[in-house]
């Protein structure tokens, strides 16, 4: 019995323990795989995704301990929920970067830092397990809080709230997991202090510029979410996205060979469970965390199908009028404005053109005059312009100054989301008619990305212009 345990104990002469402690270390997912068990007791089901993240973790983490410049400044990986997203990246990756460099300072940050100590009471289980010290003895683990975690060698792990402090803190690496939920997505104000607090705060905690990349890995939630403020922003990104069905935005490409029957888990995130997703979530929620689209594909309130284009000789000729959408200021940061023409004709809305920019005041007042004259502006023409930013400013001024039939819009008295919603009937009945031109596309785009657009312009101009058109209707109330 005796020289059977030794057998069983032994590789080719190797220990297990030792053979295991070695494996651990050349390979994450065999480190992960090693020690599940020990933050989930449920039976493991290892979708190929999880090794496919686990490895391209993996790479980034041997440049860190290596101390190469990182090849990205950052990593965006979107994900869907229940996808072990967390368990991979926030628990089971810094545990195993200290088995190969325990030298290695993490800062770690989630939407709450209830998330973010609960990630750190998982990675604690991992390396205060009796295999993980007896696999890595080495690294000597001190007792620390939650918040901050030491081992022996220097090495820490940080964690933190987005938004929240972390002065005195410098990594390696940083892993932002789920900036946002999906509630604080719908607010302008969370979403700008997650981007401000990306792209303010965290650069100045890296160990070096060159060396230190940022982990992203989250939902799509919001066209300007961190994923989309990071992309519209920053060159050097490698961006993995694994929807739970097979789409377009698949990134890379070729992960797309690894889908079964077009899903990402056949088992955890099966066509049924997805179908009951699409109905507790409704379609924007689908759409974001399911599908890591910041709306529906056809279309939220706005279905692409609905908006019919025409030629220009297909637009009677009647009158054309104006409304004008301001912002503040050229500032690229803000909304831009919007200008847009149309002509009504009995029950239906032409538009003829839209165009937007940022623009200082004075020479947003000269776009303005140039876009209605390029667009035949004549002396029945009116100008609407919302009452809002620098509208009323833009009204008093070209009142003065020019000879232009400008007034305010009504102010409206719903929110934004409720004035679409009435005005969507219209529009579904093919009451709205663009002429063809280069800016139909990303008009189009924009109102079906609504409310999860980065900017309303578009539905605000065709709120006003609806207002015009049917608000003798009755059904529109602004």
């Amino acid at each position: 019995m005796h020289q059977q345990k030794n057998l069983n104990d032994l590789i080719g002469g190797i220990d297990v323990d030792i053979f295991k402690a070695e494996m651990c270390k050349r390979e994450f997912y065999f480190f992960l795989q090693e020690f599940w068990n020990e933050v989930i007791h449920e039976i493991p089901i290892y979708n190929w995704h999880i090794k496919f993240l686990c490895d391209e973790l993996q790479e980034i983490a041997i440049r860190i301990k290596e101390r190469k410049p990182s090849l990205f400044e950052y990593y965006i990986i979107n994900v869907p929920p229940a996808s072990s997203k967390s368990t991979i990246i926030s628990q089971m990756f810094t545990a195993w970067c200290w088995t190969i460099d325990p030298t290695q300072r993490f800062i770690c940050a989630s939407y709450s830092q209830t998330i973010s100590r609960k990630d750190a009471s998982f990675f604690q289980l991992i390396i205060n397990s009796d295999k993980y010290k007896k696999y890595f003895p080495e690294i000597g683990l001190n007792k620390d809080a939650v918040d901050l975690i030491k081992n022996s060698k220097g090495g820490e792990r940080f964690a933190t709230s987005v938004g929240g402090s972390v002065t005195g803190q410098h990594a390696h690496c940083i892993i932002i997991d789920d900036p946002l939920n999906p509630q604080q997505s719908t607010s302008e104000a969370e979403r700008n202090n997650a981007n401000a607090w990306m792209i303010g705060t965290l650069p100045t905690r890296k160990v070096d510029p060159l060396l230190t990349p940022t982990i992203i890995v989250m939902q799509r939630l919001h066209e300007n979410d961190v994923t989309g403020f990071i992309l519209d922003r920053v060159k050097n990104v490698k961006h993995i996205c694994l929807p739970a069905e097979l789409d377009s935005n698949i990134r890379p490409l070729a992960v797309a060979k690894n889908y079964v029957d077009g899903l990402l888990d056949v088992k955890r995130l099966s066509k049924e469970i997805l179908n009951q997703r699409k109905i507790t979530l409704g379609s924007y929620g689908y759409a974001g965390q399911m599908l890591q689209n910041p709306a529906p594909s056809e279309g939220g309130i706005f279905k692409k199908q609905w908006f019919k284009i025409i030629d220009q000789h297909s637009v009677p000729h009647l009158k054309t009028d104006f409304v004008i959408d301001t912002a503040y200021t050229s500032n690229e940061k803000n909304d831009p404005t919007g200008m847009l023409s149309y002509i009504i004709s009995g029950n239906n809305l032409y538009i003829t053109n839209f165009k937007k920019g940022h623009w200082e005041f004075l020479d947003q007042c000269k776009q303005l005059i140039e876009f209605v004259n390029e667009n035949n502006y004549s002396r029945n023409s009116i100008i609407e312009v919302e009452p809002k930013a620098s509208g009323k400013d833009v009204v008093n001024t070209l009142k003065k100054q020019t000879d232009l039939n400008i007034k305010e819009a009504l102010n409206p008295t719903k929110d934004k989301e409720a004035r679409a919603n009435d005005i969507a009937p219209y529009v579904e009945a093919e009451r709205v008619y663009l002429v063809r031109a280069g800016w139909n596309d990303d008009f189009i785009i924009q109102l079906a990305t609504f409310p999860n657009a980065k900017h309303d312009e578009e539905v605000d101009c065709l709120v006003m212009a609806c207002h015009r058109a049917f608000k003798k209707k009755k059904i529109i109330r602004m």
